[in-house]
């Protein structure tokens, strides 16, 4: 389990934090975000990562009649079948925050309104949206004029219709800028954040939407938010191969022979057969470079990699940072046309990096973390 940095050809954004992020395939879309100026942005970029040959292009999109897209930071971006929905964010200059829904289609690479039934969620930035079982879109949290939210919304795209559910079970504490990860079709995953008088959360939590129910909420000794978290398909990473103890490996393997059946994709029946990683971000203290991973089905959490580290060689692991984002992309195996290359040979999937702001500077960089 390896960083790289890498340096894409082609001009690249400028230097951004709270921009949206999605994979498509081997692509990674960058749309909007804000600098620490606070300028914020509209503009659509392309990464493509095929073959380990990474490079940027700048999409010039189509918006349809009467569309607009306002610049913002804070927003989601997610793909549904072969759709892209934005939803919410905020203009930091001005303070507006959106509840507005457009969609992309990355065919045309054209906006559109999309004109919603139904109640609207009110307006809020830094919360998480996730796919729901291929059809909809489910959106936890975030911060809006009242402050931090722990509210759950529903989205179904065929209808273009908006819902509250009725929820149950224990329910986390409102927040922001914490991460929400589907860790299989109809389970959410949620992590960290800032919860009211700025506090930074560190707990963890599950959200079932057959049921419309929070199944589990567990503490972790690791507080963040601001920072990212992606599912990685396969049975969890054996700390040891990282620098963790034997007895965090063994309990690993243990895992990985209970797991071996789980699906692909990510998306496997209760999450199983895929684990979520968690980089940087800020947790209270100070900005963090570590990689976190947590089992998807009890919660547990552990340390994969600190970093960055001393005995680190300057230019091999990225800097510390929060606001950034990160997808993961696949990546060619030992035989194919990303062998050798570095970042994600041999591997099946990486977790690509993108920007985000430390104390020092704003960031427009790539790390890849390949397993």
């Amino acid at each position: 389990m390896t960083w790289s940095l890498v340096k894409p050809e082609g001009l690249a954004p400028a230097p951004r934090g709270a921009c949206c992020c999605v994979a498509l395939g081997t692509q990674v879309l960058v749309f909007g975000g804000a600098d620490r100026v606070p300028v914020s942005f509209n503009d659509l970029w392309v990464l493509e990562t095929d073959g380990g040959k990474y490079e940027w292009t700048r999409i010039t999109p189509v918006y349809a009649p009467g569309c607009k897209v306002m610049p913002r930071s804070g927003a989601t971006l997610t793909a549904v079948g072969d759709r892209l929905y934005l939803f919410g964010g905020t203009e930091p200059v001005s303070n507006v925050c959106f509840n507005d829904m457009k969609m992309l289609d990355p065919k045309t690479w054209t906006w559109s309104d999309v004109e919603v039934t139904g109640t609207r969620p009110p307006e809020r930035h830094s919360h998480c949206t996730g796919c729901l079982a291929d059809t909809c879109l489910v959106v936890y949290g975030g911060a809006g004029y009242q402050g931090p939210m722990n509210d759950v919304w529903i989205f179904n795209t065929l209808q273009n219709g908006w819902t509250r559910p009725a929820v149950s079970g224990e329910q986390p504490p409102g927040r922001e800028m914490h991460t929400g990860v589907m860790v299989d079709p109809t389970t959410l995953l949620i992590y960290g954040g800032r919860g009211p008088e700025f506090k930074v959360l560190c707990d963890a939590a599950l959200f079932d939407a057959k049921q419309m129910k929070w199944t589990a909420i567990e503490p972790t000794p690791f507080s963040r938010c601001a920072h990212s978290a992606v599912v990685m398909p396969g049975a969890p990473a054996l700390a040891a191969a990282a620098g963790g103890s034997e007895e965090a490996a063994s309990a690993a393997k243990a895992e990985d022979g209970a797991e071996a059946a789980g699906g692909s994709g990510g998306a496997a029946s209760s999450g199983g057969g895929c684990r979520v990683l968690i980089y940087g971000g800020y947790s209270g203290e100070a900005v963090e470079g570590d990689v976190l991973q947590i089992d998807p089905r009890s919660l547990e959490i552990e340390l994969v990699r600190r970093g960055p580290r001393e005995s680190d060689k300057g230019g091999t692991v990225p800097d510390i940072r929060f606001a950034h984002s990160a997808v993961v992309v696949p990546v060619a195996g030992e035989s194919g046309a990303g062998a050798g290359t570095g970042a994600g040979a041999g591997a099946a999937h990486a977790m690509v990096v993108f920007g985000g702001v430390n104390p020092g500077e704003d960031l427009n960089d790539i790390a890849v973390w390949a397993e």
